[in-house]
């Protein structure tokens, strides 16, 4: 029987209609956002007009709010505009499509100063807008927005992009332009690509009127059009030869593909140290080349070099273990190849050179035994401070491996008292949690200090740090006999 009590919209439907109403009134006293989306929905009421009219005025306040809204505020006020975004679409554009149209252009005119005052360090504002400017182009096309208008508004809103709002604008709108609205904004768009480029501003409006004559391009699957808008040099580039590449290959132009990143390939080199700390630091994927490497593949496989699409995929593994590349490598192995080659490569990232890296790539593979194997042989390389990477490194290991994880909690809980790291002193404790819980797997014959002891020598070393000691003794007892 379902549960009376669950708030769900069926449940919710038994107070009746006068009790919701008072809840709701009393509620939005407390709450701006529930509030004017009350204010919306009752405005719609009186037709499409009316909650345009509402809503125009909403815009006007927030273009011309100079409030810095910071992170702890970012969240509300991004649902609050996210809700307006919503009231255009539902409560205008049905009825009036050009009204609300108007409104989406007025909304997306907010980026720039609202950008500039908001703490968006999540990206959420960001993607509001970018679904506004996605919105754009189902109402122009609802709407049946006069092309050469439509085209005239694209054109000044591509070249003040400044934050990124727009960069969806021309495959969104596109077809709303058709064929006239199109053919005018290529022509206004090359006219003013004909201007000297300068640099700053000059250089960066260039920019913005190539990329949008290259998403043109995309549209109408022109490649030879998309091509045209990089000179020479331009296509040495790796990242625009891959980019020029993946249209050849999607367009069974695979020779071509090849040659024009043939042109853009740079020596393969092994990333250096710094290079690894800092993959490893920003979460990145992988290290040296790229979508061009990705790309560099696709050609190899579509022109008949098969043999060298692998080389290249293990080399790519061996200088910085690039996982994807690895998989695919083995992936193109029969069965006994696969078992050998996979070997092969665990072997190596045993002894690659950079211990997090090894480490992090044995974690995500998986392989916990190797992984295991990896902390034990080469502890000494251990690095506290690389929390991201040894909390979960830890908890995964954790069943199996109770002694390792343990290394690995211990190496955090040190880093953070020997920095005296105070933010991190909750997580120190909780690690320390865990090395109590873990201290009856640990096995004497690895020659791994006892939880007791271990216990005891922090305490003896960072005595005087009180905020971490009396965090420990709110938490679980850790200490006890192993």
């Amino acid at each position: 029987m379902p549960n009376q009590k669950s708030v769900t919209a069926g449940n919710l439907e038994t107070l009746g209609t006068r009790r919701l109403a008072d809840l709701l009134a009393e509620r939005s006293q407390d709450d701006p956002s529930l509030k004017r989306r009350l204010a919306y929905e009752l405005a719609a009421q009186a037709g499409a007009e009316a909650v345009a009219a509402d809503i125009g005025q909403r815009l006007s306040s927030l273009k011309r709010a100079p409030t810095f809204v910071g992170w702890q505020e970012c969240r509300a006020f991004v649902k609050d505009l996210d809700v307006l975004r919503q009231m255009i679409l539902e409560k205008v554009a049905e009825d009036r499509p050009q009204l609300a149209l108007d409104l989406l252009w007025r909304f997306m005119a907010l980026a720039g100063p609202t950008f500039e005052r908001v703490d968006d360090s999540n990206g959420k504002l960001g993607e509001v807008f970018r679904a506004a400017c996605n919105d754009l182009g189902a109402v122009a096309a609802k709407g049946s927005a006069d092309p050469i208008g439509l085209a005239n508004q694209v054109f000044a809103a591509v070249t003040t992009n400044l934050y990124g709002e727009y960069d969806p604008l021309v495959a969104a709108v596109f077809p709303a332009l058709g064929e006239t609205g199109t053919r005018h904004l290529k022509k206004e768009l090359t006219t003013a690509l004909k201007h000297p480029v300068g640099k700053g501003p000059d250089a960066a409006r260039s920019q913005a009127l190539k990329c949008a004559l290259q998403d043109i391009a995309d549209q109408q699957g022109d490649v030879d059009a998309f091509i045209a808008q990089e000179n020479e040099s331009a296509r040495k580039n790796p990242q625009v030869a891959a980019l020029i590449g993946q249209r050849l290959l999607a367009a069974g132009r695979a020779r071509e593909a090849f040659e024009v990143l043939k042109k853009a390939r740079t020596k393969q080199t092994s990333p250096s140290q710094e290079a690894l700390d800092e993959d490893l630091v920003c979460g990145a994927e992988e290290l040296g080349g790229g979508d061009w490497a990705d790309v560099w593949v696709e050609a190899l496989l579509a022109t008949d070099r098969f043999q060298e699409a692998q080389g290249f995929r293990w080399r790519r593994f061996e200088q910085s273990l690039h996982a994807a590349s690895l998989r695919a490598y083995l992936k193109a192995l029969s069965d006994r190849e696969h078992r050998e080659a996979e070997q092969r490569a665990v072997h190596y990232v045993l002894t690659f050179r950079h211990f997090a890296t090894a480490l992090q790539f044995l974690i995500g593979w998986p392989d916990l035994p190797a992984a295991a194997g990896l902390v034990l042989e080469r502890g000494g390389e251990l690095d506290g401070n690389l929390y991201f990477l040894l909390d979960p490194a830890a908890k995964a290991l954790e069943g199996q491996y109770p002694q390792v994880a343990s290394l690995l909690y211990r190496a955090m809980i040190e880093d953070t008292l020997n920095g005296a790291k105070s933010t991190r002193y909750a997580h120190a404790v909780r690690h320390l949690v865990a090395c109590q819980s873990l201290s009856p797997g640990l096995k004497k014959q690895n020659k791994i200090e006892c939880h007791a002891a271990f216990l005891a020598r922090i305490k003896a070393r960072h005595t005087r740090k009180t905020g971490f000691w009396s965090r420990v003794a709110k938490a679980e007892p850790v200490c006890g006999e192993d």
